[in-house]
């Protein structure tokens, strides 16, 4: 009886349908931080465009989670990836990860220790402490959720209450550089699940090439080599370049104007989009990070220095006008769309 109430209490608070995947910035305004802030001031640093919050303002120590559900070892790590992105985006270091498992009840328990001795391994690794793990299994879930809270400490304070950046660099005029290339962790995770596929239209070497992005998930690189110049960083992740770069906008409330054709994207991107017939700036891309600066010429060289690829897409405007150009071609870029991966998956 309490289970035909609660689904009763449930149905009668479902409004229009929700997409599948992360929430729009929009979205998360209106049911989250609003709602928030009717009780309570958020929480100092809190930025919710960057899915982080500062947990102590003396020791600026910062807290970052990433939740994704599972299905093979990949997707652990793009979790923890994700979530120790967030720190090394704000210039600082991870150094513990807790991770939560919901499972469902058909789960087979090797299934969930083999993942998480892979989760331990990884953290070993990386050097980062593993600190709490717990599990739990819920009927109401079809497929394992993990959820992965990275704390660490940040070198400077870029938000305040509103979750807004305040760093200069964000202000119009700056210009925008993008490291990386576009669809990073879905093309990797695409290769290393459609192997099989895959191999009918092309080689095992060109595959294992796609799948080797999935080593280079981590934008710890790009934070170290640009320690010292003054530049912002800001991680892609879900739906790809375009919705990073209107969540991005949105989140400092400027404007962007960006040339389509300089955004970074290598030939196993796009061959393999165009085999699953999607668009690939659409396309999870963490490994890959936005990166906003007065100094683009020392950002291009100190990241070549260090192995990564980097090059100048666009620029900030004062206006609020989020401009795409393609040669000749004009548009407005568009509001966040679901991620590609999430719908071929389904």
């Amino acid at each position: 009886r309490l289970a035909e109430e609660s689904g009763h209490i449930m149905n009668n608070r479902k409004g229009k349908n929700m997409r599948t995947g992360r929430y729009s910035y929009n979205a998360q305004q209106r049911s989250i931080v609003r709602p928030i802030k009717k009780v309570q001031k958020l929480a100092e640093g809190f930025a919710q465009n960057y899915d982080c919050a500062v947990i102590c303002h003396e020791k600026k120590e910062i807290v970052s989670e990433a939740m994704m559900t599972v299905s093979a070892k990949e997707d652990i790590a793009l979790a923890f990836y994700r979530a120790c992105n967030i720190v090394f985006a704000q210039r600082g270091c991870t150094k513990l990860v807790n991770v939560s498992f919901l499972w469902p009840e058909d789960s087979e328990e090797a299934f969930m220790a083999e993942l998480t001795g892979y989760i331990a391994a990884l953290c070993q690794k990386k050097a980062v402490k593993l600190g709490l793990v717990t599990a739990g299994v819920s009927s109401f879930v079809q497929k394992a959720v993990i959820s992965v809270t990275a704390v660490g400490y940040a070198n400077e304070d870029f938000t305040d209450n509103d979750g807004k950046n305040q760093n200069k660099t964000l202000q119009a005029g700056s210009t925008l550089c993008m490291a990386g290339h576009a669809g990073m962790a879905g093309i990797g995770l695409l290769a290393a699940y459609g192997e099989d596929a895959l191999t009918k239209q092309y080689t095992q070497g060109f595959i294992r090439q796609a799948q080797q992005f999935l080593d280079t998930l981590s934008i710890r690189p790009v934070k170290e080599a640009l320690e010292d110049i003054d530049a912002c960083i800001y991680p892609i992740q879900e739906g790809g370049v375009l919705n990073a770069l209107w969540n991005y906008a949105d989140g400092i409330g400027a404007g962007l104007d960006i040339d389509m054709r300089k955004i970074p994207i290598r030939q196993e991107s796009v061959e393999i989009s165009e085999f699953y017939g999607i668009n690939p700036y659409l396309l999870m891309g963490d490994g890959a990070c936005l990166i906003s600066s007065m100094q683009p010429e020392k950002v291009c060289a100190a990241l070549a220095k260090a192995g990564v690829s980097c090059v100048v897409i666009g620029q900030v405007t004062k206006e609020n006008a989020r401009v795409i150009r393609r040669d000749d071609e004009v548009r407005y870029l568009d509001k966040p769309a679901q991620d590609e991966l999430v719908r071929i998956r389904k």
